[in-house]
This record gives C-alpha cells, sequence and structure tokens, in this order.
C-alpha cells in the first residue's frame, strides 16, 4: 500500500516539473524575444538620438539588466533539467543562480544614494556566495581526481 502511494507521488512529482520546466522554458523565451527587442530598438533610438553619456549609460543599463535576467532563466532551467536527470539539486548551480541575481541586482541599484553599510552588505554576500561556488567546484574537481586515482589503484593488469 506505502509502495503505491509512493509511487503516485513520484509520478506527480514528475508531473509537476516538467509542467515547470516548460512554463519556464516559455518565460525564458519570451524574455529572450523582449529583451532582442529592447536592445535593437535602443540601438536604432541611440543612432537617432544624440550620444550624450547619460543615453548611453541608461541603454547599457538596461542592456546588461535584461542580459542577466535571461541568462537567470537559461540557469533556472538547467537546474530544472538535472533535477530530472538526477533526482538531485546541484547547489553549484544553485550559488551561481543566487550570484547571477545579485549581479543583477547591484547593476540596478543608484550606489551614489546607498549607505556604507549597504554596499558593504552587498559586496560581502557577492564575495560570500564567491567562495561558496569556488570551494564547491573545488570539491567537485578534487574528489573526480580521487575518484580516478581509486579507480587506478584497483584496476588489475593482467600484462604481469
Amino acid at each position: 500500500m506505502n509502495s503505491k502511494i509512493l509511487n503516485l507521488v513520484e509520478k506527480i512529482e514528475k508531473i509537476i516539473i516538467v509542467t515547470l520546466l516548460f512554463s519556464l522554458l516559455i518565460v525564458v523565451l519570451y524574455t529572450t524575444i523582449v529583451f532582442l527587442a529592447m536592445l535593437f530598438t535602443g540601438i536604432f533610438s541611440s543612432i537617432q538620438d544624440s550620444f550624450s553619456e547619460n543615453n548611453i549609460l541608461k541603454h547599457l543599463h538596461k542592456v546588461f539588466g535584461g542580459f542577466l535576467s535571461v541568462l537567470i532563466g537559461i540557469e533556472l532551467l538547467h537546474t530544472i533539467k538535472m533535477y530530472l536527470k538526477e533526482d538531485v539539486v546541484h547547489v553549484e548551480i544553485v550559488l551561481l543562480v543566487a550570484l547571477i541575481g545579485v549581479s543583477r541586482h547591484v547593476i540596478d541599484l543608484d550606489l551614489a544614494h546607498l549607505k556604507p553599510m549597504t554596499i558593504f552588505g552587498i559586496s560581502s554576500l557577492i564575495i560570500v556566495l564567491s567562495g561558496g561556488y569556488f570551494l564547491i567546484k573545488k570539491g567537485m574537481r578534487n574528489s573526480s581526481n580521487n575518484e580516478i586515482k581509486v579507480e587506478k589503484e584497483t584496476s588489475l593488469d593482467f600484462r604481469k
């Protein structure tokens, strides 16, 4: 009885995850189209307008914010895809999405009007997320090297 219930729950969970995956895919496609439209209309309007420093900086600000939004969506898609394949949430991908999200937020901030402690807090958050990502990647590299060493040590050499 319990195994039937657990199987049903797993099937429903897979359906929900696939639904989320396709929903997110639609959102990322829509965001990409809107971003590209914004990019090209901005380029053409910048050509027509004067090339003052404020106009270009405002346009670049919007472009980078839109680009990072699309990138966050793609990373979230990758996270859901990996969960479907392996039934595991990869922490390095979650940290990467968080780092991109904080970076996008920093681009949107008006640093001239922020308190110094807010800037310190945001920079600390970026350092911690970057450090965590680095340590996880380093740990993954070390564990894969150890697996290769163990595999070589345990393999039999029949040439002797």
